[in-house]
């Protein structure tokens, strides 16, 4: 019990105190985690670099890109050494002992699918992969990088920094879908083809890429916009669009004439690079928003303790999870209640910050569990496809194109369709 004014004292003290040592704890593993969501970015980038690379090689039958492959390899492999280094940093004996048990799943697993790599490469060098084959092996390794980026946005606290790993999170998966587009269309103009299932392929990939691209500019700070605005005025970007209109409508005679391949090989890799660009925008600006907020904390920690500023904080700490209650002020009226006094006690300005943050809030965990649960969709209509592949066999373009068709037929969605498929399955 609580009972003299030294006991209540001795308790704010203490329990402000330990407010902001978690604060500052969960600020330090933050800015850790934060580390290895650039490295993984990194090694992303190279990773993408090197499945274009390898459709090149695999598309035009170990023609094209054998030197280059094999000098990307050794690139990859350096961002690997990187990605290492971050995850030394995440060890227990480095004080971070609580990072929540999803997130380390997800890593779990991302490095899990690393361990393919070798072998998905020697089956390349090798040519025992087709270029479909190939794109589908870097795409999942890759989905599972973009996995830890994902559940680190949505274990953050801090509205500003979750809005960064949000942008960042859809601009990173538009650029994955990019760099997918890059593989398929080196694929098919160096086998100097695009059959229809290649080119619906191509078409899906550059809707997915605006949606993300949309949500991005939706959550981005202004310097990354302004370097997203250079993208879409970057010196590639006719070539580009020439070459991708090209994709989808060019006649395999008209395609045999230019060595197209190569051309969009070189013009897909700059408008990845100039995405980077973009990507590393929104990696500084996270960066300095955590070193920034360790710096207040340790300032703060170091002080003599001033508990005003943290009492002040608090009240408006985590709005939309509690009921802001400010005592009654001295009424003749007994039965006024918590609205009479927020009406009476809280300026208007203050309330309509509290709905703002309120409403951005809302807002930013709409996102992600929309995110969430594409994601939980893209993974069921793989699964409906790996089924259908297995029990008719059928290739990854006919199962999709099943599942497309019934799902027209029956005037439903995609993934309904793939969950009944998968159910119907389990009960053979």
């Amino acid at each position: 019990m609580l009972n003299t004014p030294s006991d209540r004292s001795n308790a704010v003290a203490y329990f402000l105190t330990l407010g902001r040592q978690q604060e500052l704890s969960e600020l330090e593993q933050f800015s850790r985690t934060s580390m290895l969501v650039i490295a993984i970015s990194n090694l992303l980038h190279q990773l993408q670099y090197e499945r274009g690379l390898s459709n090149l090689f695999l598309g035009s039958q170990g023609v094209r890109g054998t030197e280059e492959l094999q000098n990307q390899w050794s690139n990859s492999d350096t961002q690997l050494k990187q990605l290492q280094q971050a995850l030394n940093n995440l060890l227990p004996e480095q004080g971070l002992q609580h990072l929540p048990a999803r997130w380390l799943r997800r890593l779990g697993y991302a490095l899990h699918s690393l361990e393919r790599l070798p072998q998905l490469r020697a089956d390349i060098q090798q040519q025992r992969l087709h270029t479909s084959a190939a794109i589908k092996a870097y795409s999942e390794l890759v989905q599972s990088l973009l996995a830890v980026i994902f559940e680190t946005a949505s274990q953050t606290s801090n509205e500003a920094m979750a809005r960064i790993l949000v942008a960042m999170f859809n601009l990173m998966q538009g650029k994955e879908l990019a760099g997918q587009e890059r593989a398929c269309g080196a694929a098919g103009f160096a086998a100097r083809q695009f059959d229809p299932a290649l080119r619906e392929r191509i078409t899906q990939l550059i809707d997915r890429q605006d949606r993300c691209f949309h949500i991005f500019c939706d959550y981005a700070n202004d310097e990354a916009l302004q370097a997203w605005a250079r993208v879409l005025q970057g010196d590639f970007q006719l070539e580009f669009e020439r070459l991708r209109r090209l994709v989808l409508t060019a006649s395999p005679a008209s395609m045999a004439v230019e060595e197209y391949d190569i051309r969009w090989f070189h013009c897909c890799s700059a408008r990845l690079d100039a995405l980077k660009q973009v990507e590393e925008i929104l990696e500084t600006r996270l960066l300095q928003m955590a070193q920034q907020a360790l710096l207040q904390i340790r300032e703060l920690s170091a002080a003599e303790p001033e508990f005003n500023h943290d009492l002040q904080r608090a009240a408006f700490d985590d709005v939309p999870t509690f009921a802001l209650y400010v005592s009654h002020s001295e009424t003749d009226d007994p039965f006024s209640g918590p609205d009479d006094d927020m009406a009476h006690n809280l300026s208007k300005p203050v309330v309509e910050l509290i709905e703002a943050q309120g409403k951005r809030l809302k807002s930013l965990h709409g996102e992600l569990d929309a995110a969430r649960t594409e994601l939980h969709e893209r993974k069921l209509i793989d699964r409906a496809k790996r089924e259908l592949m297995q029990r008719r066999q059928m290739t990854e373009q006919e199962a999709y194109a099943f599942l497309r068709r019934m799902a027209m037929n029956q005037n439903r969605r995609l993934v309904d369709v793939a969950n009944n498929v998968l159910n119907m399955t389990e009960l053979l």
